[in-house]
């Protein structure tokens, strides 16, 4: 089992914020979108993770650096979903687990490669689409493109080239027309397709609200409610060890990451980005992101 995370796309939805951050590099409690889904592929029997990049590749290339069974794949045109995959062509040669760089997980996916090995009547799919429950589109092709994640056998990439367009279902319509073995696959717990803003607020504060109930990576354990250096917090919070935390009011839903520094701030549903500083500030419902030059303060 090989994987393939598709992280090239330029986020232009909320480019206020991917200007200066990749999507896939969006943090969250507990790490990044990139770390969070190659702590869910830990988990799984994947020999090797592609990783296919494109937008602020350098940032990319340097988050990945010195991962063991972890490489970058640079996408090809067209710049498009379907090109993402395409790109992957000749890399990938066993059955590969696809994720959408951009959707946060909350559930190990252990039960969709179970689902994805065979079928009833022991032949093994040729591609298995995790679906959610809610979605009652009666188009099965747009149904099943209806969530990131799905497994793919390797003959599948070289026949996506040929196809023109974007989404997901011109490949799943493919599929369905050509008389592919083709299985869909409930989603478990909930996901969360970033494309603004306010869905990464909102992944954020439900995975507070939730710890045991959402998937983090291993070391996220520790950052949660870790309270010094405030002068008072409104829990749920998460703080990394490795941030600076001093005089501030902070809570509930604020997320310090990495070598972040905050001093005399109030902050309420705010996250901080790796490596950011914020001092003497008020913010409520926001992000703040490191630039090249200072900080960039975001709301909604």
């Amino acid at each position: 089992m090989q994987a393939l995370i598709l992280a090239g796309g330029e986020g232009s939805r909320m480019r206020s914020v991917t200007a200066h951050v990749p999507k896939a590099l969006l943090y969250l409690p507990g790490g990044t979108l990139l770390e969070h889904q190659l702590a869910l592929l830990a988990k799984l029997p994947v020999s090797h993770t592609f990783v296919v990049i494109d937008h602020l590749a350098p940032q990319m290339e340097l988050a990945l650096a010195g991962l063991e069974s972890v490489s970058f794949v640079r996408q090809r045109p067209p710049f498009t979903l379907l090109g993402a995959l395409a790109s992957a062509e000749g890399r990938v040669t066993e059955q590969c687990i696809v994720l959408h760089g951009d959707n946060y997980f909350s559930h190990g996916l252990e039960y969709l490669l179970d689902d994805a090995q065979t079928t009833a009547q022991g032949v093994r799919p040729n591609a298995t689409f995790l679906v959610e429950s809610q979605v009652a589109e009666s188009d099965r092709a747009v149904r099943l493109a209806s969530s990131g994640c799905y497994v793919l056998s390797p003959g599948i990439f070289a026949t996506i080239k040929s196809l023109r367009g974007d989404a997901l279902w011109i490949l799943t319509a493919a599929l369905l027309g050509s008389g592919a073995t083709v299985r869909e696959v409930p989603l478990r717990g909930w996901r969360k397709n970033i494309n603004h803003l306010e869905d990464l607020l909102w992944a954020s504060k439900r995975m507070l609200e939730d710890w045991k109930g959402a998937f983090h990576p291993p070391d996220g354990e520790k950052g949660y409610n870790r309270l010094r250096g405030c002068l008072t917090t409104a829990s749920p919070v998460w703080i990394s060890k490795e941030s600076e935390l001093v005089d501030a009011h902070i809570g509930p839903y604020v997320v310090l990451g990495p070598h972040s520094r905050v001093k005399d701030c109030v902050l309420r549903e705010v996250i901080v980005f790796p490596g950011a500083e914020l001092i003497g500030r008020w913010l409520e419902c926001g992000v703040v992101v490191p630039t090249r030059s200072d900080c960039a303060l975001l709301t909604p």
